[in-house]
């Protein structure tokens, strides 16, 4: 992330100092960049300010190296392969073209506030999807069945 500031034409605007004290964490230096790259985005082009929530891991962190186990979910792992955590290209426009979801401050530099309408709540979770995984075991023909019988559970609710 530092060697790249000097490579950034909007390094300033970003307001990003390299700190390579050892008090600072790679997960400090990842959300600071990520904020950052949120604020700016957000001032210049409302649409886009929060495409970069996209490559979160949005609780699907596959590792969680040394000086990255307080990354927050919402900010991207850039030490490895970036991942679109989802496809979809018009991401986080459930208020519209028009009305954009208003960042809000936080008590934590880890906390990402936005301002925005409870539409629902959460009450089961069913289990992800392995087919390619159940395929190769033993009893996967079993474990897919279980798969469906739980979606048409989650229907019937």
């Amino acid at each position: 992330v530092y060697g790249l500031l000097g490579l950034a034409g909007d390094a300033d605007e970003l307001g990003i100092r390299p700190d390579y004290t050892t008090s600072t964490t790679l997960a400090q230096v990842f959300t600071q960049t990520a904020r950052a790259i949120i604020q700016k985005n957000w001032k210049m082009q409302r649409k886009r300010g929060l495409q970069i929530l996209r490559y979160g891991s949005l609780g699907q962190r596959k590792s969680a190296p040394k000086n990255q186990t307080d990354l927050p979910s919402w900010v991207p792992e850039w030490n490895g392969k970036i991942a679109k955590t989802y496809q979809r290209e018009m991401s986080f426009l459930a208020c519209g073209v028009i009305r954009m979801p208003d960042l809000v401050p936080t008590s934590s530099s880890t906390i990402l506030g936005l301002r925005g309408f409870c539409v629902g709540a959460i009450v089961d979770l069913g289990e992800q999807a392995r087919v390619d995984i159940w395929r190769r075991s033993p009893d996967g023909a079993k474990k897919i069945v279980g798969f469906f019988d739980n979606v048409r559970r989650l229907l019937n609710m």
